[in-house]
């Protein structure tokens, strides 16, 4: 069964598509990063502000008490754009995150 770093260099979901392997792959991964109770919380923070910078989100979350510093928040979020459930934005010195169509699952779980 391949790993991670069978696909490390995919960048779309057409390239995960492309065998059962894939596709079985990223599946596990979108499985994992939307049931992960800190990256659910991420998914529901970011579909409603459609839109948030890195530093109000990490504030957010740590005055949640889900996580405590900002290295915990690079992890998860890496994981949530690994997955295609949102994505990364750089505007000027600021990095900002949106949700994807595949994120939105978060309006249907409970």
């Amino acid at each position: 069964m391949p790993d991670e770093f069978d696909y490390k260099n995919y960048k779309s979901m057409e390239d995960y598509s492309q065998t059962l392997e894939g596709t079985k792959y990223l599946h596990g991964l979108y499985l994992k990063a939307v049931n992960h109770p800190v990256r659910r919380q991420i998914l529901e923070i970011v579909n409603k502000t459609k839109k948030i910078s890195k530093n109000v989100l990490l504030k957010e979350l740590i005055e949640k008490n889900l996580i405590k510093e900002e290295n915990q928040l690079i992890y998860n979020i890496d994981y949530l754009i690994k997955a295609f459930c949102i994505n990364s934005i750089e505007e000027g010195n600021e990095t900002f995150y949106e949700i994807t169509q595949s994120g939105k699952v978060i309006e249907y779980l409970e």
